[in-house]
């Protein structure tokens, strides 16, 4: 995962598309793997957690293509 800042560790992974979600969408084992630690999933407020606690980030806004 990439930031304009920071960046995780590499991750391999296996994607599948839901006709159904309009948003990217990650399990539990993903996020631990990319270090993420969610703070407010409805506020999209997260931070990698070797960050202080007060770092926290805004999820990007969703790109359509």
């Amino acid at each position: 995962m990439v930031t304009s800042d920071r960046e995780s560790k590499e991750v391999t992974v296996d994607i599948v598309k839901s006709p159904l979600a309009d948003e990217p969408l990650i399990s539990d084992l993903l996020a631990d793997e990319l270090e993420i630690a969610i703070e407010s999933p409805g506020k999209g407020l997260w931070r990698f957690r070797w960050e202080p606690l007060n770092k926290v980030s805004m999820s990007e806004a969703r790109r359509l293509t």
